[in-house]
């Protein structure tokens, strides 16, 4: 099977120059600035596999499917476009289920696709987090499951291209998704079955669970690359930190940092002073100047860009200056 794959499908040329991994949840958070605001993120690990292995997962194993027959097929089987929709998510079923038809489209002669999110993003005319729930639930569902591919000498935290297998037959509903049906689709959900059973002469059991698929598969990964959390500290604690910090400064301290701030607020926008300065805190020690800032996000960003603005606001004031450090709050 696994030559015949490589042969017929060409899913892994040039194999021996990548690495196919997935994302995999931590459970732990850390904090980013977005839109000027602090806010948690959960951290992923990647989970590598072998070739082999991404080769010939094959989503169609893990349950009984509906037969494609004469009248029940529009491009998609009927089964999905009426009932699946619906159920996928109270609010957003429907165009999740177009995304799958999108990506279905894109493997009419494979079971793979290698489309980009950008594309995807614009003929769903949906947003890049929106476009990753959508792709989530689908995965959670059994309908896909992603891998991505990186250089083998690229670094482990560079995210790689998408790789999307999509399953080509369509799965039943299982009991629990039936009775989130309106009593109306129940009824046509029955009558659609009982049609289908009749000419097939099949029977249907319970869709098979995907979550115990997809922890057999992790069983198969050959290494874990767990990145370490930046920051775990909510706003909250930041805010906490912060407070901390400011009674550990004396009057003189405070009011010659905020003279300092007062300089460097005059040269920006507000909303980009209150980003990066606001919460801030400096002091000078003999001429050299330590600046605490609340996240790592905060500190690399004032380092790289507005280190001498910091420098020409200090040195405006006639206070004596050597060098100047950016750090954190928890290194004071």
């Amino acid at each position: 099977m696994f030559n015949d794959f490589y042969s017929s499908s060409n899913l892994l040329p040039d194999s021996h120059l990548y690495r196919f991994f997935r994302f995999v949840p931590t459970g732990e958070k850390e904090t980013r600035i977005r839109n000027g605001k602090p806010v948690e993120v959960s951290l992923n690990q990647k989970e590598y596999y072998s070739e082999k292995d991404v080769a010939e997962f094959d989503l169609e194993e893990y349950s009984k499917l509906l037969p494609d027959m004469n009248g029940n097929v529009t491009i998609i089987n009927n089964y999905f476009i009426r009932f699946w929709g619906p159920v996928l998510h109270k609010k957003n079923g429907g165009i999740i289920a177009y995304t799958f038809i999108i990506l279905r489209s894109y493997c009419w002669d494979k079971d793979y696709t290698w489309i980009s999110l950008s594309t995807l993003e614009e003929q769903l005319t949906v947003s890049r987090p929106t476009l990753k729930q959508y792709l989530e639930i689908l995965e959670k569902e059994g309908f896909i499951i992603r891998f991505w591919r990186e250089e083998k000498d690229s670094k482990k935290t560079e995210q790689g291209t998408i790789l999307i297998k999509v399953r080509r037959a369509i799965p039943y509903l299982t009991k629990e998704k039936i009775n989130k049906l309106s009593d109306n689709m129940k009824r046509e959900h029955e009558n659609f079955i009982r049609k289908i059973e009749k000419e097939s002469r099949l029977e249907f059991e319970q869709a098979y669970d995907y979550t115990s698929v997809l922890e057999s598969l992790r069983k198969k990964s050959i290494e874990v690359f767990r990145p370490e959390a930046k920051s775990s500290n909510s706003p909250e604690q930041q805010e906490k930190l912060y407070e901390k910090m400011l009674q550990e400064f004396d009057y003189d301290k405070m009011m010659n940092w905020r003279m300092i701030l007062q300089r460097i607020k005059s040269k920006f926008q507000e909303s980009t002073f209150n980003t990066w300065f606001k919460y801030t805190l400096g002091e000078e020690k003999d001429g050299y100047w330590v600046v605490y800032c609340r996240t790592e996000f905060e500190r690399d960003r004032i380092n790289s860009k507005y280190k001498d603005v910091i420098q020409e606001a200090i040195e405006d004031l006639a206070f004596p200056f050597e060098n100047l450090k950016i750090t954190l709050y928890k290194s004071r």
